[in-house]
C-alpha cells in the first residue's frame, strides 16, 4: 500500500507501521497489542517470554508478505536480539489458517487483540501477552505535499472514526494514538 501511494496509483491508505516513508506522509492512528496465541492452555499462566515462543514450533501467516510485513519485521528484529533465527514450521497467506492450525496444534502463532476478540478465532485457543509487550500501529498515508480529494479525506476520517468505536466497544482492544482535529489537520495539510 505504501509503495503504490509513493508512486501515486493510491491517494491515500491505511497500513501497519513500520513502513519506507521516503515522499509520504504518516499518522499513526492507534496501536493494537499483538500476542501469543496457543492451543495449550499451559503455556499462558503467565506472560510468554518471546525467547520461548521463538523456539516453539510456529505458525505463521501472511507468507506472500514474509519478508515486508512490519509484525514479522518486529519478530525478525526480536529474534536478532535474542540471538536466535525466526524459523516458522509452517507458513501460511491467511490468519484463519493459521489459527485453524494452531487449533489442531501444529504449532504456536501470534495475533492482534482485535482479532482474537472476534468471533471467527477457534475458540479452543488460548492467547496471553509477551513479556515485553509487541504492538501493531495503524497509521494513515498520503504523499507529501498533496492535498487529497474530499472522497478520500472522508473514508480516511470513517476509518478514524470505525477505530474509535471499535475502542470505546466493550470489545475495544486498540489504542488510539491521535485525535479527530490532528487527523483533520493532517489530511488537509498540502506540505
Amino acid at each position: 500500500t505504501a509503495g503504490d501511494i509513493a508512486s501515486g496509483e493510491l491517494e491515500a491508505g491505511l497500513v501497519t507501521l513500520p513502513i519506507r516513508d521516503e515522499g509520504l506522509e504518516v499518522v499513526p492512528l492507534a496501536r493494537d497489542e499483538i500476542l501469543y496465541v496457543t492451543a495449550n492452555r499451559g503455556r499462558v499462566t503467565k506472560p510468554r517470554p518471546f525467547s520461548d515462543f521463538i523456539d516453539s514450533d510456529l505458525v505463521l501467516y501472511d507468507a506472500h508478505y514474509a519478508q515486508t510485513d512490519p509484525t514479522r519485521r518486529q519478530l525478525h528484529e526480536r529474534a536478532q536480539l535474542a540471538g536466535k533465527t525466526l524459523e516458522p514450521a509452517v507458513e501460511v497467506e491467511y490468519l484463519g489458517s493459521a489459527m485453524t492450525l494452531v487449533a489442531e496444534g501444529v504449532g504456536d502463532s501470534i495475533i492482534c487483540k482485535a482479532a482474537a476478540a472476534s468471533a471467527g478465532i477457534p475458540s479452543t485457543l488460548y492467547t496471553r501477552s509477551f513479556v515485553e509487550p509487541m504492538y501493531e500501529t495503524l497509521a494513515l498515508v498520503k504523499r507529501r505535499g498533496m492535498l487529497l480529494s474530499p472522497a478520500t479525506r472522508q473514508l480516511a476520517i470513517m476509518a478514524w472514526e470505525a477505530l474509535h468505536e471499535q475502542q470505546s466497544s466493550d470489545r475495544g482492544t486498540v489504542e488510539l494514538i491521535v485525535d479527530r482535529e490532528r487527523l483533520i489537520r493532517f489530511f488537509d495539510r498540502a506540505g
